[in-house]
């Protein structure tokens, strides 16, 4: 291994794997607030992914453009799925396996609906071909260092939004203690519809950077949502600046990997049962921490 070899997976990392940041951004705040695992978030995914090629192509809008609807119309079905399953499931005091099954169970709806409404064959966004241009050696097409910038844009916009703002703060304490925040006079239906409006944007753009890169086909937050888990599980003890850090290592370590492999395949393997490790290893010291 060379400083070659390091340049091409730093560089192809973060320049194809960067919406993976926005995504788990977007499903670390439900995690946090709900301790719900969201399967039908992957969906959310992809339906900003539909929603944005719909807009580029119908309109002849550039991306650019259709970026922040795409995420708005997402954010506003991901609020809708809170108050048609998600909160009634809550008020009837639905167990966590339950809801867990729920979710997959509306993923699995939420998926054939859009191959109803948009068909079934893989469908691409219109956009310009891309001119390459030298980062460290590796060539990049300037699309992809755009989407890089706007991912990190909209991520630390995100971050500064949840950590720094009045709103950030009744979520945080949402999260931490509802019955507390209801008493110090926070909002609790407020906020958490402010959540998932939030978490469904940030997943709808993702999609959409997604999309545009490869191509929008029904399973493509299907693909992604492991991976947005597994950076939440890891990165999360840190809060959003963790998941972060997450979300950019792994898509380095997924470009190593593949670069060494030759195999993306092979490459998802051998970093989920990286994960596993390190979660078990992480499960095992705490214990022995109590222990002490």
């Amino acid at each position: 291994m060379d400083l070659d070899f390091f340049s091409k997976s730093i560089v192809i990392g973060l320049t194809e794997h960067a919406p993976l940041i926005l995504a788990a951004i977007g499903f670390a705040l439900l995690y946090r607030l709900t301790g719900l695992i969201n399967v039908a978030y992957s969906e959310t995914i992809t339906l900003g992914a539909y929603f944005g090629m719909w807009f580029n192509t119908t309109y002849d809008l550039n991306f650019y453009t259709v970026l922040l609807p795409a995420g708005i119309v997402a954010g506003l079905i991901s609020v809708g799925t809170y108050f048609a399953v998600f909160r009634p499931a809550k008020k009837l005091n639905v167990g966590a396996l339950e809801m867990i099954i729920i979710s997959f169970g509306l993923s699995i709806v939420l998926r054939h609906a859009l191959q109803f409404v948009f068909g079934y064959p893989v469908r691409f966004f219109e956009v310009p071909p891309p001119v390459s241009i030298r980062v460290l050696g590796v060539g990049v097409g300037a699309f992809r260092i755009l989407a890089v910038a706007s991912v990190a844009a909209v991520s630390l916009a995100l971050y500064y939004f949840i950590q720094r703002t009045s709103f950030g703060l009744q979520i945080r304490a949402l999260a931490s203690d509802e019955d507390l925040a209801q008493a110090s006079g926070i909002r609790p239906l407020f906020v958490t519809v402010l959540i998932w409006f939030i978490a469904g944007v940030a997943g709808g753009m993702a999609g959409a950077f997604y999309g545009v890169s490869s191509s929008v086909a029904p399973l493509l937050g299907w693909r992604q949502f492991l991976f947005i888990f597994l950076v939440v599980v890891v990165g999360g003890r840190k809060g959003l600046g963790g998941v972060i850090i997450t979300g950019a290592l792994t898509g380095i370590a997924l470009a190593a990997m593949t670069l060494q492999f030759g195999q993306v395949l092979y490459a998802q393997l051998a970093l989920i049962i990286a994960f596993v490790v390190l979660l078990k290893w992480r499960s095992k010291r705490s214990i022995e921490t109590v222990k002490v």
